[in-house]
């Protein structure tokens, strides 16, 4: 097999963020929202590169993690 030809299709992922910032007085506050894998997919992300006749030879060993949210808050004075 000749090097750079085989290659795992191209995935795509969307994260989302949403964040608002408030004022009072000299303060400023920046409260957000941060979701990640916004469409739940389940790409693979690393294969098993071992080749040993008839084993394990790109098997998927690692996929994208699973949606998650974190919360955030930032505080300037």
């Amino acid at each position: 097999m000749a090097p750079q030809t085989v290659f795992a299709p191209r995935r795509n992922n969307i994260d989302f963020r949403v964040a608002k910032i408030l004022r009072y007085g000299r303060t400023r506050t920046q409260v957000g929202v941060d979701v990640y894998n916004l469409m739940n997919t389940d790409y693979v992300t690393s294969y098993n590169q071992s080749f040993i006749a008839g084993g394990t030879w790109l098997r998927p060993t690692g996929i994208t993690p699973a949606r998650y949210a974190r919360i955030s808050a930032q505080f300037d004075f």
